[in-house]
């Protein structure tokens, strides 16, 4: 698989995510049904940190992720937790939206560049990249059973 169409695939696997979050409310976003630990919101955010995190850390590539985002969505985080402002729908859907932008201009060129630590023995940049893709259709896919939950 050439360096396009990875990209692409990023591209096809967000819209996947973001039209998820039609007709969606402010409210749904936030309910958390029996026997789920998150909620809409906190796996919408969570998808955007941990790709940016897995391409900083590991791919050794400059991503920044707002440090309030860190606090919110980071993995072991829950919306139980949260204190104060929590960023709104149309933020999440927008910094969701310019994600995959933001990594074709930082990454093009250097998919095949050595990671920088090991995480599942993944060798390069690309790996860590199409890896992010699964964790992404993982929390898409509670997403939508959240959904089918609050708006039965």
């Amino acid at each position: 698989m050439n360096e396009e169409q990875i990209f692409q695939q990023i591209n096809l696997v967000r819209k996947g995510t973001l039209k998820e979050l039609d007709r969606v409310t402010e409210e749904q976003a936030d309910t958390q049904p029996e026997g789920f630990k998150n909620t809409i919101r906190w796996n919408l955010g969570h998808i955007y940190v941990v790709q940016n995190a897995l391409i900083a850390k590991y791919g050794g590539k400059s991503l920044e992720t707002p440090s309030r985002y860190l606090e919110l969505f980071a993995p072991g985080t829950a919306p139980s937790d949260w204190q104060g402002d929590v960023p709104s729908l149309a933020e999440l859907k927008q910094q969701l939206e310019e994600q995959p932008a933001k990594l074709k201009e930082v990454l093009t060129g250097q998919l095949d560049d050595e990671a920088t630590g090991d995480f599942l023995s993944l060798q390069t940049v690309g790996e860590i990249l199409n890896f992010s893709l699964y964790h992404e259709g993982v929390h898409t896919g509670t997403i939508k059973s959240l959904k089918g939950c609050i708006t039965e």
